[in-house]
């Protein structure tokens, strides 16, 4: 490497909230990157228990290490509160109860050097469901930003990248120092992903397993469906307005379908946990949007639920309540 790539500084930002248990771990595993160049900026949102004192005991014996201490404001606000304060010429996210393998900072910048990527990506551990895709260990994908979200939005495309999180990607700085996550709500990283892949020249994705995840049934994304659950939703309309304003028409009809797709079962849902009110409000909803829905491309299965749902809906919901009643015997 050029002198000046050896220099080139990561700033890896991590929201800190409730995490005692795991965010010592966590830090260490930053501490151990074998990329050295590194500003690890620990915000404290506002803990309860002992994370902020653990935050500040390492920074004592790291000094590439700066904690934030602020008042809660939930994990986007932690994130934006770091790139404000980010100094890296490359940024990375890391969720306080994880761990980065000890090369992946490494791995993922040489990467992005080689290939001229403006965000790199690895593969990690602790999914929710097995790979949703074979692929050789190793194994190296370039592609253009609007390839790289027109991926993650089309429907019919079952594959591992990109992920619709942050914290398994290596930035360019300059690509997302502006950006900014919606606060106050959760899955907000679908829009800001957005908006950094239509920025992006080359994205590059490599199929090896440096990150890994901690899947926790009491983090916010685990919880049991409730009327919060519909920032998603919020979130990808959000994101739809945004490409419908940038005039990317293929991929702003990608994003209406996962749109409807996300409608119709968080109506399911609802139905199901017995918030008839938020159930009521998304039948209005997609009843407004009938046409464009019958229009769309959503996959056939969804079309026929769709069209069952707006002919027969006494009958749908009737197929809901089997469905999980059948559920639960399995």
């Amino acid at each position: 490497m050029e002198t000046a790539e050896k220099e080139s500084k990561i700033t890896v930002i991590v929201p800190v909230y409730g995490v005692e248990d795991y965010i010592a771990g966590c830090i260490e595993s930053l501490c151990k990157q074998t990329w050295r160049n590194l500003e690890i900026l620990l915000v404290d949102d506002g803990s309860k228990d002992r994370s902020g004192e653990i935050c500040d005991a390492w920074a004592k014996k790291d000094g590439r290490i700066r904690v934030l201490h602020l008042q809660n404001g939930g994990q986007s606000f932690a994130r934006n509160a770091g790139l404000s304060e980010a100094t890296g010429d490359y940024i990375g996210f890391v969720d306080g109860d994880d761990r980065a393998q000890p090369q992946m900072y490494e791995t993922l910048l040489c990467r992005m050097l080689e290939t001229g990527a403006d965000i790199a990506e690895c593969n990690f551990t602790g999914r929710k469901s097995p790979e949703p895709d074979r692929m050789p260990k190793g194994e190296c994908l370039k592609m253009d930003g609007r390839e790289a979200i027109a991926r993650q939005l089309d429907l019919r495309i079952s594959s591992r990248y990109p992920s619709t999180s942050l914290w398994s990607k290596l930035f360019k700085a300059e690509l997302i120092r502006d950006l900014r996550l919606p606060e106050g709500r959760i899955h907000e990283e679908y829009g800001f992903l957005c908006q950094a892949f239509c920025r992006c020249r080359t994205y590059v994705y490599l199929n090896e397993n440096l990150y890994q995840r901690t899947l926790r049934q009491d983090s916010t994304t685990a919880a049991a469906f409730s009327e919060r659950t519909l920032d998603k939703l919020e979130v990808f309309r959000q994101r739809s307005a945004f490409l419908r304003e940038c005039r990317e028409s293929r991929l702003y009809a990608l994003s209406k379908e996962q749109e409807y797709e996300l409608m119709l079962h968080y109506y399911g849902q609802a139905r199901l946990a017995g918030l008839s009110s938020t159930a009521k409000q998304l039948e209005r909803e997609m009843r407004a949007e009938q046409n464009a829905i019958q229009k769309s491309g959503l996959p056939g299965r969804r079309k026929m639920q769709y069209r069952l749902f707006f002919q027969a809906p006494s009958l749908y919901e009737a197929l809901l309540h089997f469905r999980n009643r059948r559920g639960r015997r399995a």
